[in-house]
């Protein structure tokens, strides 16, 4: 394949430089060198470049003076303050510098400069890398160092299954995020929905309840309708499309790791998926902001449900409220969920300063850091202590059935990476995906042709 992780098996060991465990790798020059160990001198000053990205800012000082503290960017800001200065207490020669490189595909392609650039010989330009789908293809590649499994016992497993490679964690996330159900008990009331039926325990029952909203919104000139989907092309439909084809027993690959958006799980998924579209708002399915969907439910009342993570129940007013996605059928014992936001961080190899980033890493996903987190900006804790909590059922209740979930676990990963052509797959995903939501084609020649073009791409 040509793929320059490839060469990695090759020639990694011969490319990584025995600089000790407190250098500094990468651009504005080399402030620290030190032995390469697992303790941290307090008498060594060190600079940890940390890759950054929303909530935790980089430049809170000036966010702080420049918003409203009701604005979210201003909480964001507040909580790195507050992270900052607690990890400075516990390590005062340790400077964090933070390095914003964006996200998404951005993300990974500077990612990507940066590893080539190790694996020629330069120094790795950051100590603390992070991403999200992709970071367990680079992890299986050699480009992140191994963690201690004693300093992150604390982590819920399944946030950070990607990062697992025969046995070892190379990484884990600042904060998670999954799909549920949310609902608006105000539109479903008026629909003639009873209350203890608002929270459909199957794919038929979800579907009765918006085919009923619909039906009332049309007979009695009201301006929302059943339900919301998420259509914006590429992974961001995809995140959301994925519990229901776990749910159906599907997924991109199959359990011998071979493409199946074919199989017959997976029809099943999508066909439902159209049903549901069926008593979407008109021109919802045309949307390409998530933050407009969003508005489109929260604030302007289209629709009585939603399918989306937690994030934005933090704003909800008292007429909603959240819920797990429903099963298949009544005989379902499967759980059909996906991690999304799911910010992983992870030493590099290539840093000089590992011990000093893993105790970062560790204070990062510590309880207290992680209610602090979920106070502030409502991204869901990773620490086990944390979600277990009593306190943490008072901070947002509308969000405690997302704890559930995530405590009750079963579902492990996130979307998968491809490899080699991603924009142009994700680019396919979102073209097929719509076809399913929108048109009239037979599902399963869609979805045939649909893995057929995948895996050309894979194989270009």
């Amino acid at each position: 394949m040509k793929k320059w992780f490839k060469l990695f098996a090759m020639f990694a060991l011969a490319c990584i430089l025995a600089v000790g465990a407190f250098g500094c790798a990468g651009p504005g020059g080399d402030d620290n060198q030190s032995s390469d160990d697992d303790t941290i001198d307090p008498n060594q000053q060190i600079t940890l470049k940390v890759q950054s990205a929303a909530p935790l800012k980089y430049n809170y000082n000036a966010l702080l003076m420049d918003t409203s503290p009701d604005d979210p960017i201003y909480k964001q800001a507040l909580f790195t303050k507050e992270l900052v200065e607690g990890f400075k207490e516990l390590y005062p020669n340790i400077k964090l510098q933070f390095i914003e490189n964006g996200w998404g595909d951005a993300l990974y392609q500077q990612n990507s400069l940066y590893v080539r650039n190790w694996l020629n010989g330069g120094q790795m330009a950051v100590d603390i890398m992070i991403g999200e789908t992709y970071m367990g293809y680079f992890a299986q590649n050699g480009v992140f160092a191994e963690l201690d499994e004693s300093m992150f016992d604390e982590v819920l497993e399944g946030s950070y299954a990607d990062m697992v490679v025969d046995g070892k964690i190379y990484g884990v996330p600042m904060c998670t995020g999954i799909v549920g159900l949310q609902y608006n008990k105000a539109i479903l009331a008026e629909a003639g929905i009873a209350e203890e039926d608002m929270e459909p325990a199957t794919w038929d029952e979800l579907l009765a309840n918006c085919k009923k909203v619909s039906e009332y919104a049309a007979a009695n000139n009201k301006d929302y309708d059943g339900i919301i989907l998420n259509n914006v092309a590429g992974m961001s439909g995809a995140f959301r499309a994925l519990p229901f084809m776990r749910q159906a027993g599907g997924d991109f690959y199959d359990e011998n790791g071979s493409l199946a958006l074919n199989s017959a799980a997976n029809v099943e998924a999508y066909s439902f998926l159209r049903q549901l579209a069926a008593y979407t708002p008109d021109g919802s399915l045309n949307e390409t902001s998530e933050d407009t969907l969003q508005s489109l439910f929260l604030l302007q009342g289209r629709s009585a449900y939603y399918v989306d993570g937690q994030w934005a129940m933090t704003a909800a007013g008292e007429n909603f409220a959240s819920c797990a996605l429903p099963k298949v059928d009544e005989n379902d014992t499967g759980v059909g969920n996906c991690f999304l936001g799911n910010v992983i961080f992870a030493v590099t190899e290539g840093s000089a300063n590992k011990a000093a980033a893993q105790a970062f890493l560790s204070y990062l996903t510590s309880a207290e850091i992680q209610m602090r987190l979920y106070e502030l900006d409502g991204r869901l804790p990773v620490n086990k202590t944390a979600l277990e909590s009593e306190e943490i059922r008072e901070v947002n209740p509308v969000m405690n059935p997302y704890i559930d979930m995530l405590l009750a676990g079963g579902f492990e990963g996130a979307l998968p990476h491809f490899e080699n052509n991603s924009s142009l797959i994700w680019e396919a995903w979102g073209s097929f995906y719509k076809s399913v939501l929108t048109g009239t084609g037979a599902i399963q020649t869609l979805a045939d042709e649909l893995n057929a073009e995948i895996l050309e791409l894979l194989a270009a």
